[in-house]
């Protein structure tokens, strides 16, 4: 019996079947579909990610400083020992500006925790935003996600669907199909979980280089509960509905058209590692058929539970000790500068022009929100809260959701997994996406608002 007629058999043996339906049924139950608890719509590892929140709340705040502390000093230690082999060396070996980034990162920490220093450093406005706000809902949603991911990754639920959804998504965006799993991965969970599925899909063949970024860049959106915050800064919960839907247009035109063009289309189309199966469908076979037999054997090959989760624990590991302080240093002095200096007003200039060529009202208001979201993603919701007009703030949430290039978290993200870019090419993916968002933004706010 050749391979192929092995696999097909194992296709339809019932213990194999169930060994990839289960895991996977139970993915999706975690992961995307949505519950409505206490009144919102949510997911139940967003559910597990705010209770551990809750629950470690008392204790975070030591945690995040050891962490960034001991990221900092271990980091040192290993660029000073050359060591960079081994968990250390895989935790802490760093280059020089990753390793500058995580002293800042651990500095900025240890003037919150304590209160000392500039107050421009550690105000509520700035290193309190970061260290006691974003920090903690990352930090715990990593803990929430990464020992459940396998159920998404290794037992063949994103080689059926990306199969079955292959063809229109080589059609639409130049992407796999299994992309659709990191697109509802962020919209119903959060931006980093899909996000975090992509770079470990990177990691594993199943997508190259311009692969991955193009699904990082067009569809690690803000969750629905982001969106639902963002709009409540802003005013403009009881447009909920055109807001959201509104960002669900947009973002299909932009992962159509951006793909497409630089940098993007630049973007080199190598592997990791050795390319994985196929999702195209060979001649002879029907797509559900061969959808279920490729689930069916990623399912047979997963590693025994207790290497998943050793691998896991590990990849939480790097996340902490990796992004925490990355995340802060970029963040605070993102919000240093928009807080106490002109700089994103000058930046943003020519966003201006582009405004009030489109007619939107409070263009110079606005302008600064079409840049800052480059740093954090909320950052446009605060500049703008105080704008009189519905319409414009209106199109500053939306781009804020749409932007998602900001690098106190997906950009730090990005640059800190296998995928090789620089932050020359996260800028020029912003750009472009802030460009052709804009005046469809204008156009939906005419449309649905007046």
């Amino acid at each position: 019996m050749n391979t192929q007629q092995t696999e097909n058999a194992t296709a339809h043996n019932p213990i194999a079947i169930l060994r990839f339906a289960l895991p996977s049924l139970l993915s999706l139950l975690l992961f995307l579909v949505p519950f409505s608890i206490d009144g919102s719509s949510t997911i139940l590892v967003a559910v597990l990610a705010g209770f551990l929140n809750e629950e470690l709340g008392p204790i975070l705040p030591v945690l995040i400083l050891l962490i960034a502390t001991s990221s900092a000093a271990l980091a040192v230690i290993c660029s000073w020992r050359r060591i960079h082999e081994g968990l250390l060396g895989t935790l802490f070996w760093v280059s020089w500006p990753w390793l500058c980034l995580r002293i800042v990162g651990s500095v900025v920490a240890v003037l919150v925790f304590f209160e000392i220093g500039p107050e421009v450093v550690w105000g509520m406005n700035t290193g309190q935003t970061m260290v006691r706000q974003l920090v903690p809902t990352v930090m715990t949603l990593f803990l929430a996600v990464i020992f459940l991911l396998p159920l998404m990754t290794e037992y063949g639920i994103m080689e059926f669907v990306g199969v079955l959804v292959s063809g229109l998504f080589r059609i639409l965006f130049r992407l796999p199909g299994r992309g659709a799993i990191d697109a509802m991965a962020s919209w119903l969970g959060a931006a980093p979980l899909g996000a975090l599925v992509t770079t470990q899909q990177y990691e594993r063949g199943h997508y190259n280089r311009r692969e991955a970024l193009s699904i990082i860049s067009s569809f690690s959106l803000a969750s629905v509960a982001f969106c639902l915050l963002i709009a409540s800064i802003l005013d403009i919960t009881h447009i909920f509905l055109q807001f959201y839907g509104s960002v669900a247009l947009v973002s299909i035109v932009l992962a159509t058209i951006v793909c497409r063009l630089p940098p993007l289309s630049e973007v080199p189309t190598t592997y990791h590692c050795k390319a994985q199966t196929s999702e195209l469908v060979p001649t002879g076979e029907s797509a559900w058929s061969w959808a279920l037999q490729q689930a069916v054997n990623k399912a047979a090959r997963a590693e025994p539970w207790p290497t998943q989760l050793r691998r896991s624990a590990i990849k939480l590991l790097d996340l902490w000790f990796g992004l925490i302080p990355t995340v802060i240093a970029i963040g605070t002095v993102a919000l240093i500068l928009a807080e106490y200096t002109p700089l994103f007003n000058w930046i943003s200039f020519p966003f201006r022009l582009y405004l009030e060529l489109l007619a939107v009202p409070e263009a110079a208001a606005a302008a600064p929100s079409m840049v800052v979201g480059f740093a954090d993603m909320i950052l446009p919701a605060v500049l703008g809260s105080g704008i009189d007009s519905e319409l414009t703030r209106f199109i500053i949430a939306g781009i804020s959701v749409t932007q998602v290039i900001y690098m106190s978290e997906i950009g730090a993200l990005i640059l800190r997994s296998k995928i090789e870019t620089t932050i020359w090419q996260l800028a020029g993916i912003f750009l472009l996406r802030t460009i052709i968002s804009i005046p469809l933004f204008v156009l939906l706010g005419h449309l649905l608002l007046d």
